[in-house]
């Protein structure tokens, strides 16, 4: 198996959730997403705002990235260091990426002061990621297959054996699938070599992440 396959792998959340918790009145509503970019988590960022236009406070953090990591947060008018950094560190100590959460705050009038603050956002974050659940993202081989329609059933039964994920399917003059598989390239082309007499076809593409699970 090539090294990538052992070694490039990161955890996310499985999920898109949202969790609701009261505090002294005031509301925080914790919505975690995936994201694959920072202009991604961004547009997730607008959408939340635009669904509670009359929250007091929208804060949030989000890591994207596998290697060079893109961190951010903000506390959107929150005293400095109570809101989104709380949010981040929450994402840190669960080593999650492309990862966003934004914990949006309805003011209840009573003021709960820094370490009040702190533990309200951490809280909001930690439950709606638990709400979100983990997934474990692995870089894994992708490619082409062509084949002739007479081997198209075994093929497709030994697909869904191998827990083979097909991206897309294409019927022409031969069939033609895009796949991710979670065996090493040259062991899958050569399985199924065997299986079709050499009547098949392969072309590598670059790897991608997908979860296994």
């Amino acid at each position: 198996m090539r090294s990538y396959m052992m070694n490039r792998e990161y955890c996310t959340i499985k999920q898109r959730a949202r969790h609701e918790i009261v505090i002294q009145k005031s509301r925080f509503i914790g919505d975690a997403f995936y994201v694959s970019s920072e202009g991604e988590a961004l547009e997730r960022l607008q959408d939340v705002k635009a669904e509670f236009p009359d929250a007091t406070h929208h804060c949030y953090a989000y890591i994207v990235g596998q290697e060079a990591l893109v961190q951010r947060f903000n506390d959107d008018g929150e005293p400095g260091g109570t809101a989104g950094m709380p949010i981040l560190q929450v994402i840190q100590n669960r080593e999650l990426k492309n990862v966003l959460v934004v914990v949006t705050r309805y003011f209840g009038g009573i003021k709960l002061g820094a370490n009040g603050l702190v533990r309200a956002y951490s809280r909001t974050a930690a439950e709606v990621l638990d709400r979100a659940g983990t997934r474990r993202m692995v870089l894994s081989p992708r490619g082409i297959i062509y084949l002739d329609y007479a081997h198209i059933g075994q093929v497709e039964y030994f697909l869904r054996q191998k827990g083979v994920h097909v991206v897309w399917v294409e019927y022409s003059d031969k069939v033609t699938m895009q796949v991710v598989v979670p065996v090493d390239w040259d062991e899958f082309c050569g399985m199924l070599r065997e299986m079709c007499g050499g009547n098949v076809e392969f072309r590598e593409m670059t790897p991608v992440f997908h979860s296994w699970e």
